[in-house]
């Protein structure tokens, strides 16, 4: 008669268990490292969509910004900013208000979705920090 005999289960099992509980630090770090890919990403959208008003020494695609980590139940995410105000017609404006026109337009305006495109055509580019970052964790983590 064959017999069948499987072990190590209760080793899979402890390591599930472990790796279900990502530490804060490194969800921190996976969370910032994309921010700051998702930031560059943006920036150079905004240059393809010529958002760039050259008449200006300082311009919205300058301030953008990756802030910090925020901590949710199911993960965290990071919010990509436009900081800083600007002067325009004897007016301070949010530069997020300016990013906001561009990306959705206006009656005198086309829209220009550099933000919603970055964000879209580079997903990968933007989770790939993320996956390494975390991978290496478990990594680490499958050795103890």
């Amino acid at each position: 008669m064959a017999r069948l005999e499987l072990s190590g289960f209760d080793e899979l099992d402890e390591l599930f268990n472990r790796i279900g509980n990502i530490p804060e630090d490194v969800t921190e770090r996976a969370l910032e490292a994309m921010g700051k890919v998702a930031a560059k990403k943006v920036r150079e959208s905004g240059e393809r969509y010529g958002v760039r008003d050259p008449e200006s020494d300082v311009h919205i695609l300058d301030k953008i910004k990756a802030q910090k980590a925020k901590k949710t139940p199911g993960g965290g995410y990071v919010d990509i900013t436009f900081t800083g105000t600007r002067e325009r017609n004897g007016k301070k404006v949010r530069n997020a208000e300016i990013a906001f026109v561009n990306e959705y337009g206006s009656r005198k305006q086309d829209a220009r979705p550099f933000v919603g495109w970055a964000m879209k055509l580079n997903e990968k580019a933007i989770v790939d920090p993320a996956a390494e970052i975390i991978g290496d964790w478990i990594e680490n983590e499958s050795k103890k």
